[in-house]
C-alpha cells in the first residue's frame, strides 16, 4: 500500500514538473525602449567648448552635458529673432529642449540663446 501511494506520488510529481517549469522559469515581459518623445529633456546653462554640430554645456555645480544639434534644431535668439550656429558662441547661456539619449548626451530640438557672454549679472 506505501509502495503504491509513492509512485503515485511520483508519477504525479513527474506530470506537474514541466507545468511547473514553465510557470517559475518564464522571463518577466519586456517593456518596450523609450523612444525620444518619451526622453523629452530641457536645461540651461553656458557653452563652455563647441565644436561642429555639438556643443558642451556647463549647467552650474560642474553638471556638464554634451549637446548635439544640426539643421533642424531650432535656434532662437533670447528677442524671439531666428538664431543660427554662428550666434551659439562659448560663454553664451542657453536653454536647451530636445531628447537624452542613454549615453547622456542631448539631440536638441530647440536651442534659445538666452544672454551672450558679454553681458553682466
Amino acid at each position: 500500500m506505501m509502495i503504491r501511494r509513492v509512485a503515485f506520488l511520483a508519477a504525479l510529481l513527474l506530470c506537474l514538473l514541466p507545468l511547473c517549469r514553465a510557470t517559475f522559469s518564464a522571463a518577466p515581459p519586456l517593456l518596450p525602449a523609450p523612444s525620444a518623445q518619451d526622453s523629452d529633456f530641457t536645461m540651461e546653462g553656458k557653452i563652455t567648448d563647441k565644436s561642429p554640430g555639438k556643443l558642451t554645456i556647463n549647467s552650474g555645480d560642474n553638471i556638464i552635458f554634451h549637446v548635439l544639434y544640426n539643421d533642424n534644431t531650432e535656434i532662437k535668439k533670447k528677442d524671439g529673432s531666428p538664431g543660427t550656429a554662428q550666434d551659439l558662441q562659448i560663454g553664451v547661456k542657453v536653454s536647451v529642449a530636445g531628447a537624452l539619449a542613454e549615453s547622456g548626451e542631448i539631440t536638441a530640438k530647440k536651442i534659445e540663446i538666452e544672454a551672450d557672454g558679454a553681458e553682466k549679472k
